[in-house]
C-alpha cells in the first residue's frame, strides 16, 4: 500500500525540510561536487589518515574533518583553532560576533580562534568543514606569521569561491579520499589535505586580509607588536567611544608613546586612524552583509547615521548606500571594488611628510 500523503503547516509551495535539504544536495551534485556516500567515506578516511599534516613549509595539526548534507546550523561556540567551512549546496546565515553574513553555494568562510560563531539554515546546506592549528615549532616564520595574522582578523568571508584553486583542491581532496573502489595511499592524500590547508590560509591572508590590514602600495612600515595590539584592542571595541588615553592605558603605554608609534607605523594621528578603521570596518559590513545601513553605522562606533554618512562620503567619496549597490553589482568580485576604495581610504589619511 503506497503511503498517504503527509499532513504540515507549510503552504504547498513551501517544500518540507527534507526535500529541501535534498536539493540543496542535488544542487551540490550538479555542480559535480561530491555525493553524500563519498563525504561520509571521506570523513572516516580523512580524518584516520590525515590529521598530523607536516611538509615543507609547514605543519598542521587537524582536529577534523566534516562532510555534512543538510546541515542546519549548530550552537553559539568558540575554540582555539581556525576553523575553515565551505557551502557546497544550500543556503543559510553565519553569525559571528555578533555580525550576520548570508550563505550561499559558493561561499567559503572561516571562523577564527576565540570568536563567537554559530550558522543556521532553514532548509540544510551541503557544508565542508575542517578545523586545525598550526605547529609553530616545525613550521617556516613565514608561515607562521601568515597563520598568526589570519587569526587577527575580526572578519574571514569571501563569496562567489567556488572555482578558485582552493575549493578545486578540496573537492579533489574528498572525491579522492571517498572513494571506496580505489584508496588512494595515506601519504598522497596527507600530501594534498596539506595543500588545501596551506593555499586556504594564504588565499584568505592575500585576498581577505588586505581589508583588514594596511594596504601596501604606499610602502607603509609594518606594525610593530604594540600597533597590532592597539588595533586589536579597538576592533573589539568598535561600537563606542575610543579615546587615546584609553588605548594606550590598556596597552601599558604613555599617550606620547602609542602617538609615536602609530606615526611612525601608519603615519597617522591617533583620531585619524581611529576613523580610518571605523569606515573600513563599515565598508566591509556594507558589501558583505546584509545589516541594514543604520545597524552597522552604530556597530562601528558613529553616533548617529548622518555623521556616519558624512564621514563616509569625506573619506571614500562615495555614500554607504551606494558604496554597497556598487559592491553588490559585481558578485563576481566584489574584492576589487573593496581594494578600490579602501586603497583610496589608507592613501588619503597616510600623513605627508
Amino acid at each position: 500500500m503506497p503511503d498517504m500523503p503527509r499532513t504540515t503547516n507549510q503552504s504547498p509551495a513551501t517544500p518540507a525540510p527534507e526535500a529541501a535539504a535534498d536539493t540543496a544536495a542535488e544542487a551540490a551534485a550538479a555542480a559535480g561536487l561530491p555525493n553524500t556516500a563519498v563525504m561520509q567515506k571521506s570523513n572516516l578516511y580523512l580524518n584516520r589518515f590525515a590529521t598530523r599534516l607536516a611538509y615543507p613549509p609547514s605543519a598542521f595539526n587537524v582536529r577534523y574533518w566534516g562532510g555534512r548534507p543538510g546541515h542546519r546550523g549548530n550552537a553559539e561556540h568558540s575554540h582555539t583553532f581556525l576553523e575553515i567551512c565551505y557551502v557546497a549546496g544550500g543556503e543559510g546565515s553565519y553569525l559571528n560576533n555578533g555580525v550576520r553574513y548570508p550563505l550561499k553555494q559558493g561561499t567559503l568562510y572561516a571562523a577564527r580562534p576565540g570568536s563567537r560563531h554559530r550558522f543556521e539554515s532553514v532548509d540544510g546546506m551541503v557544508l565542508w568543514f575542517v578545523a586545525f592549528d598550526m605547529d609553530r615549532e616545525s613550521s617556516s616564520p613565514d608561515s607562521c606569521r601568515m597563520y598568526e595574522s589570519l587569526c587577527e582578523l575580526e572578519h574571514l568571508f569571501l563569496p562567489n569561491a567556488g572555482q578558485t584553486a582552493v575549493v578545486h583542491l578540496w573537492q579533489s581532496l574528498v572525491l579522492l579520499s571517498g572513494d571506496a573502489d580505489a584508496p588512494p595511499d595515506p601519504d598522497v592524500i596527507a600530501r594534498i589535505a596539506h595543500s588545501l590547508l596551506y593555499a586556504a590560509i594564504r588565499f584568505f591572508a592575500e585576498r581577505h586580509g588586505s581589508l583588514h590590514q594596511r594596504q601596501s602600495g604606499d610602502n607603509i612600515p609594518a606594525a610593530s607588536a604594540a600597533l597590532a595590539k592597539a588595533e586589536r584592542y579597538i576592533q573589539e571595541r568598535m561600537s563606542r567611544k575610543l579615546t587615546l588615553k584609553e588605548v594606550a592605558q590598556a596597552l601599558y603605554l604613555s599617550e606620547r608613546q602609542l602617538s609615536r608609534t602609530i606615526a611612525e607605523g601608519l603615519g597617522q594621528t591617533f583620531p585619524v586612524w581611529l576613523r580610518t578603521e571605523r569606515v573600513r570596518r563599515a565598508a566591509y559590513l556594507l558589501a558583505y552583509t546584509d545589516q541594514s545601513i543604520s545597524r552597522i553605522a552604530e556597530d562601528t562606533g558613529f553616533d548617529t547615521i548622518s555623521y556616519f554618512n558624512r564621514v563616509f562620503v569625506q573619506t571614500l567619496g562615495i555614500t554607504p548606500g551606494k558604496f554597497r549597490k556598487q559592491a553588490g553589482s559585481d558578485e563576481q568580485d566584489a574584492q576589487a571594488v573593496m581594494q578600490q576604495y579602501l586603497h583610496l581610504l589608507v592613501a588619503r589619511h597616510k600623513k605627508q611628510p
